[in-house]
């Protein structure tokens, strides 16, 4: 089994996968910590689970966070005596990296063109809606052409009660209806519909560019609340960039 961890800005997803199944996964909050800290993180898990580390093999790991990257790659190999591997633009990991500077394209954005190449063949796009709501191009090929960056719910949500005075912070969710009779219900509206746009625009958008459509992915954290309200076929898979990490340090996987 692997353990796969994705280090993101908010929170960090770990998982053990069979193959690309996955028989676990947990979130834990993103912060500062030492590498025998993971470890005892990641062991109490693996024992709350009854997994027990000797039949973990292999360790996968990407980043956007570079001060835990080298922790977290020491809590597999030193504290947990498991094959640690870190997945970016620079290792031979199942596709290629076809970009300006393959060493700056984040490691989880990687694993995410992995994951959809070798999962549902190209050429795809993967909309992941995290910190950031990320968008990536990977061919028929099996290569990684590049994407968008744009802001995630979270961030244009904060935003916009932080630097309005009077309008106070909601919870963000499906409204019932489109046009609010409330400053929360609109605020509400204008949030969620406002990220269906965004995807919907950009996608189509990269269609054109790309001169024809290709099927969508859908991961991370958000995509679970919006993804059926998407005006176009997606397919929705949670654990993508854990599968994608899978992918990329088990060659077998690929065949």
């Amino acid at each position: 089994m692997i353990v796969c961890v994705d280090l993101g800005n908010t929170a960090t997803a770990i998982g053990v996968l069979d193959g690309t199944d996955v028989k676990a996964f947990w979130q834990i909050v993103t912060r500062e910590r030492t590498g025998d800290e993971y470890g005892r993180v990641i062991a109490s898990l693996l024992a709350r689970d009854r997994i027990d580390v000797k039949q973990v093999t292999l360790g996968a790991v990407c980043s956007v966070v570079p001060s835990e990257t080298r922790e977290m790659l020491t809590a597999l190999s030193a504290e947990l005596g498991i094959e640690a591997v870190l997945v970016d633009g620079l290792n031979d990991c199942g596709i290629r990296v076809v970009t300006d500077d393959p060493e700056e394209v984040g490691g989880d954005r990687i694993a995410n063109a992995i994951g959809a190449f070798h999962a549902y063949g190209g050429p795809a796009i993967v909309v992941d809606m995290g910190t950031a709501t990320t968008y990536d191009y990977v061919s028929d090929n099996g290569e990684y052409r590049g994407g968008v960056i744009a802001p995630g719910m979270n961030a244009g949500a904060g935003d916009l009660w932080k630097r309005a005075r009077k309008l106070p912070a909601v919870e963000i969710m499906r409204p019932s209806k489109l046009i609010g009779t409330s400053t929360v219900a609109c605020m509400q509206a204008g949030i969620y519909y406002g990220a269906v746009g965004q995807v919907e625009g950009i996608v189509r958008r990269m269609w054109g560019e790309m001169g024809a459509e290709c099927k969508v992915i859908v991961t991370g954290g958000r995509a679970g609340l919006i993804w059926e309200d998407l005006g176009f076929e997606v397919t929705y898979d949670p654990h993508l960039t854990l599968k994608g990490l899978a992918y990329a340090v088990d060659p077998a996987l690929r065949l």
